[in-house]
């Protein structure tokens, strides 16, 4: 399958990482044995380059030189740095620290597996809204739209999957507020998809209300509620889109709901953190489309109008 792209929506620009971790062997753990930094993240990064043409990317050097070798890194909006470098990697013994305390808990979390596997991954998906935020400030593409893709979403695996069914190649969405595609599940429990009847009757009677937080109430509320067990409940995708005048908005609440989470002494990956933002939601922050698995993934957050406005 040939994943192809309409370029005539010249307004948007989309974002990526690719880091080459120093345990590689902890991601495969994580996400799959397949995915190894060269077969899988650099030549999907290459065909996203060409696909898209406007991309802005946070890298390695390592990154940067096969992209030059491609011809293909003048053309990209490109951060070259060390994972040292990244915002949140000197936060890692703390999370690691944290991650011991909380083994307990699944989800978005520690999916049964040791916090070692996690603490080189988080400070990577940690970054997703901090990119979104330097490619709307250095707009090398002058875009009105910031995109997020995952660097390996052109691999052979994903291109011939799922994820790119129903995609025409064009995109229609114009969002006034961050855009982001919800999977409903039953629990990881129960990873399957249902229909959203069912699912509205399960939340309806298992799953405790929560209430938007503020100031007032905030402090009673249960974090765990909000961010954890919710988590299973409503899945963000791993695609979301961000109007200029919104970025810095997300990158900053993205942050504040991150540090919130920490003062309760939990962590978790990025997704966990958008759930946790949504119920928090004072600033009126998303826009969401609900998609039956990950079906058209990408299509689901560009085309037509979302179903609910937080």
């Amino acid at each position: 399958m040939t994943v192809t792209y309409d370029n005539k929506r010249n307004d948007i620009t989309f974002c990526t990482m690719c880091f080459k971790l120093p345990q590689q062997g902890n991601l495969s753990s994580i996400k799959g044995e397949n995915r190894k930094y060269e077969e899988f993240y650099l030549a999907s990064l290459k065909t996203l380059c060409e696909t898209f043409k406007q991309v802005a990317l946070w890298c390695d050097k390592e990154t940067a030189k096969y992209l030059e070798k491609a011809g293909l890194l003048e053309k990209v909006n490109v951060c070259v740095m060390d994972l040292q470098d990244l915002p949140h990697w000197n936060e890692r013994e703390t999370c690691r620290s944290i991650m011991s305390r909380m083994k307990k808990y699944v989800g978005y979390f520690l999916h049964h597996r040791s916090p070692d596997v996690w603490v080189d991954y988080l400070p990577l998906v940690w970054a997703k809204p901090a990119v979104i935020d330097w490619a709307a400030k250095n707009n090398k593409f002058k875009s009105d739209y910031f995109m997020w893709i995952d660097a390996g979403a052109f691999s052979s695996k994903y291109a011939n999957s799922s994820v790119w069914n129903n995609w025409n190649g064009h995109i229609g969405a114009k969002p006034e507020r961050v855009r982001m595609t919800i999977a409903v599940t039953l629990g990881k429990s129960r990873p399957h998809f249902v229909p959203r009847f069912l699912y509205d009757l399960y939340k309806f009677l298992f799953v405790k209300p929560i209430q938007p937080a503020n100031a007032k109430n905030l402090a009673k509320q249960n974090i765990i509620d909000i961010a954890m067990t919710n988590a299973d409940y409503d899945v963000p995708g791993g695609s979301f889109m961000v109007p200029k005048t919104k970025a810095h908005d997300f990158y900053d609440m993205f942050e504040r709901t991150r540090k919130i989470m920490k003062k309760h002494d939990l962590v978790c990956v990025e997704q966990g953190v958008f759930q946790a933002m949504m119920k928090f939601d004072v600033d009126d922050m998303f826009e969401l489309k609900y998609i039956k698995g990950y079906e058209g993934l990408y299509s689901a957050v560009a085309d037509k109008n979302p179903d609910v406005l937080l």
